[in-house]
């Protein structure tokens, strides 16, 4: 890891010009301090979880809906649940997606201390966008009485193609760290996740998807794993952070919350899905919660790219520095890490990530958060593929660093921005999370400057 610090002196050496994001919406009112805890951006469309929401039940929850199609985000419509009780936070997380050709758009949301299985279990809704231009919604999922117990802690939603069996899928994917297996003989809250799918266009329900789960990978799991603390979907790969994973041939604890992911794959032909392979980085730090974030993205010609963070990664002085792990086609190809180490309480780099996998707008772009980054100023971090990768050099390459166009005023100055990140490939967004008495989150974005109906193939 680079040399960052001397004793408690950190430096700031930018390696290049700062880009700018704007601050383009906000919580309303500004005392909601769950804006942007979920976030997701796609096309002209972004959604922003709103957890503490109090338009039907104190702490309910909803979703915003803000829609860019002249170049400025307004907000098109506020979404609840059709059942909202009071701390039921929905927007905890957050996802959208498009079917770009027919234009079939959905959003997901999770509630996480929804009652309806049991005290705090979660739910997950879905709304799509009806022909008349409103979102309905349409599904609640729910997990299972005392096998789910934080339904919902990550979603990720992702549309398809499937050659080999001639479909377009819909896929949900719902992490629970806190799932329940049995292993050795023993119900343990492992964590885990639960995987819906519909087939695209209208009348067609949401199912859930065989998992294959073999009883020698169930018994290597442990409890607090946190398996599913983050969830990443592309095609027919899935990839579950575990930040809680140890390694027990350490001694003393020397191995806690080391963190690891599990990959699942899906067998196209028999629609089912197959748990778990089990990847490490080939550096591992007591704490560094490994599999805090994760993301994965498919390329032509089949590759396959995965990226997990360990934003706990300690340095010199005992802060939260983190670094991003790369794999690609299932090897450890890259470690990335934070090319500044502004102010005194490290960079939480990778607190949050993002990638794009969709072609249709561009799937070449990398956005790390580092939230903590100048006394918790915060900025992120943006790469792109390198066009000349053959293996033995970087697959990520370092374009330029962002940061809030208000950073440097109070009490923006210690917002956090970056602390969630979202990108389709072309549109990004990010959110910010003041820490001031009086302060309140926004969410940034940088988009197409015109957007004429959301077709419109990038030049």
């Amino acid at each position: 890891m680079p040399f960052k610090c001397l004793l408690f002196i950190c430096f700031s050496v930018p390696l290049m010009a700062e880009t700018e994001w704007v601050n383009d919406v906000q919580p309303n009112p500004l005392a909601f301090t769950g804006f942007g805890d979920g976030m997701a951006i796609v096309d002209e469309w972004l959604a922003v979880g709103d957890t503490s929401n109090s338009d039907q039940n104190p702490n309910a929850g909803a979703v915003h809906i803000y829609n860019n199609s002249s170049g400025q985000w307004v907000l098109y419509q506020t979404l609840y649940a059709d059942d909202p009780d009071s701390g039921d936070e929905l927007g905890s997380s957050v996802d959208i997606e498009r079917k770009h050709d027919s234009g079939e758009l959905w959003v997901v949301a999770s509630a996480l201390k929804d009652d309806e299985v049991n005290l705090d279990n979660g739910a997950v809704y879905a709304w799509t966008l009806d022909d008349m231009g409103v979102f309905v919604q349409k599904q609640k999922f729910t997990g299972v009485n005392l096998i789910s117990q934080n339904f919902g802690q990550s979603i990720a939603l992702n549309y398809d193609y499937i050659s080999e069996i001639d479909a377009e899928l819909w896929v949900l994917v719902v992490g629970d760290d806190y799932k329940r297996h049995q292993v050795m003989g023993q119900t343990r809250a492992t964590g885990g996740v639960t995987i819906f799918k519909r087939e695209a266009g209208p009348g067609f329900p949401w199912v859930e998807e065989t998992v294959q789960t073999g009883q020698i990978y169930l018994d290597g799991l442990s409890s607090t794993d946190f398996i599913g603390r983050s969830v990443a979907i592309d095609g027919a790969t899935i990839v579950a952070g575990a930040p809680g994973d140890d390694d027990h041939n350490l001694p003393s604890g020397d191995g806690v919350n080391m963190g690891a992911i599990h990959v699942l794959t899906r067998d196209n032909l028999t629609q089912t899905w197959s748990c778990c392979a089990i990847a490490y980085p080939d550096y591992r730090e007591r704490s560094a919660q490994f599999g805090y974030d994760v993301d994965v993205i498919k390329q032509p010609n089949n590759n396959r790219i995965i990226m997990a963070s360990a934003p706990f990664e300690k340095d010199q002085n005992n802060q939260a520095d983190g670094s991003v792990y790369v794999w690609f086609n299932g090897a450890q190809v890259q470690t990335i890490t934070a090319q500044t180490y502004p102010g005194t309480q490290g960079n939480f780099f990778g607190g949050s990530i993002a990638a794009n996998g969709d072609p249709f707008f561009g799937d070449t772009q990398f956005f790390i958060g580092a939230p903590y980054s100048e006394n918790r100023k915060g900025r992120i971090y943006h790469y792109e593929i390198n066009p000349n990768f053959d293996g033995n050099n970087d697959l990520y390459l370092l374009t330029d660093q962002i940061v809030a166009y208000n950073r440097d005023q109070n009490p923006w100055d210690t917002g956090q921005f970056g602390i969630h990140v979202a990108t389709d490939g072309l549109n990004s967004a990010t959110s910010s999370k003041s820490n001031y008495i009086g302060s309140h989150k926004s969410v940034y974005t940088v988009e197409m400057p015109i957007f004429k109906n959301g077709f419109q193939l990038p030049p």
